[in-house]
């Protein structure tokens, strides 16, 4: 996600101050869920049920740009999404170690955990190491890039609307620009890619072009894993189907998106969500991109250059179309407004239902998808 979440406006000042008076008054633990309700991801739409599975990889071609530390190999977590057979097991909770996710996400908002511990509550519609569907034997693999401070699953409504529909889609938490990412051994990486004050433009591309570029190396080397266990026939991905590949992403993954598909010829579709562009490099703005792109985004930036550079970069796109939507915010294009009504009295989302929006937004990236990796 593209910033610090800006919660700080008067409206959401005066509820905190208010929320936080009767929470000490009647307990937060009972309270909170009613003064703050939070709400289920919407059921998927597809023919399928849909499985989830998470990964540790090491790429151990690559030092960890992020730091300094001799012989750290860049590592990160890989979640999956897949179409499997309709089950009676519990669905993984969209927090899954809560305890560990909780104090991050607090750190991130900068707010009191206590105002929105009980998000550990919500659940997803995805079965924890459920098997492939075996209807499945072939289908496009569709790969995610999420922004500054964001998550793998920030996106899981599309991502299971997606699965339910028979993609495969892979997410991962791009280590240290991600608000947290846990691996197996223990350990944990924090969020390391802010700064303090104003940047110069040198200083800018000094910070962004080697991050931009670790991110974009994130991408290549998920595809380039999949690709072994296509070959080695894993169960899972040997459904992969290696020649349709799509690729989205929000805020700085969409920037992500863009350059990755701007370099690497397998990727065949590419939809921007509210894409953060000026980091995107100026030779990329100007080659364009030669394969499908859709970017869906806010009507208008408050930086105005962030759209001056998407206009250069469509205009330099052979098939590119581009969807500004009056009535939204940067978090609607991510779960965010999903959560609880609360999203929009903060100004976190925009003016659309939040129900309404994630069909819409649901409709335009199957359509996308179908069109470019299935021929629908």
């Amino acid at each position: 996600m593209l910033k610090k979440i800006s919660l700080y406006s008067l409206g959401f000042i005066v509820v905190v101050i208010v929320t936080v008076t009767v929470v000490f008054a009647l307990g937060h633990r009972y309270i909170m869920p009613v003064l703050i309700p939070l709400n289920d991801l919407p059921t998927p739409t597809g023919q399928y049920a849909v499985g989830t599975q998470i990964f540790e990889w090491t790429d151990e071609s690559r030092q960890e740009w992020f730091t300094e530390t001799v012989g750290d190999k860049r590592r990160i977590v890989v979640q999956a999404w897949y179409p499997t057979q309709a089950s009676t097991a519990t669905p993984l909770p969209y927090l899954a170690k809560p305890d560990q996710w909780l104090p991050a996400l607090s750190l991130t908002l900068g707010l009191p955990q206590f105002l929105f511990s009980h998000l550990k509550d919500i659940d997803t519609h995805s079965i924890l190491d459920a098997p492939l569907h075996p209807q499945i034997k072939r289908t496009p693999l569709v790969v995610f890039s999420h922004g500054l401070r964001g998550m793998r699953f920030q996106n899981t409504a599309q991502f299971e609307a997606l699965a339910s529909r028979g993609y495969i889609v892979l997410s991962a938490d791009h280590t240290y620009d991600a608000s947290l990412t846990l691996f197996n051994d223990g350990t944990s990486a924090h969020f390391r890619s802010g700064y303090e004050g104003e940047l110069t433009a040198e200083e800018f591309w000094a910070l962004r072009n080697p991050q931009l570029k670790t991110r974009v190396a994130d991408i290549k080397f998920m595809i380039d894993t999949v690709t072994e266990k296509v070959l080695s026939n894993e169960p899972l991905w040997a459904a992969a189907d290696l020649d349709h590949i799509g690729m989205f992403g929000h805020s700085y993954g969409g920037a992500t998106s863009i350059v990755a598909a701007s370099q690497d010829p397998r990727i065949d579709a590419t939809i921007v969500l509210d894409g953060w562009i000026i980091p995107v490099p100026p030779r990329t703005i100007d080659q364009g991109v030669s394969t499908p792109l859709l970017y869906i985004g806010q009507a208008s930036w408050d930086d105005p250059v962030n759209y001056q550079k998407l206009e250069r970069l469509l205009n330099n796109s052979p098939q590119q179309k581009s969807i500004l939507m009056p009535g939204t915010k940067h978090f609607d294009f991510s779960d965010t407004p999903l959560f609880s009504p609360l999203m929009q009295i903060t100004g976190l989302a925009g003016t659309i239902p939040a129900n309404e929006l994630a069909t819409d937004l649901e409709g335009k990236i199957v359509s996308f998808f179908n069109l470019h990796l299935n021929g629908q």
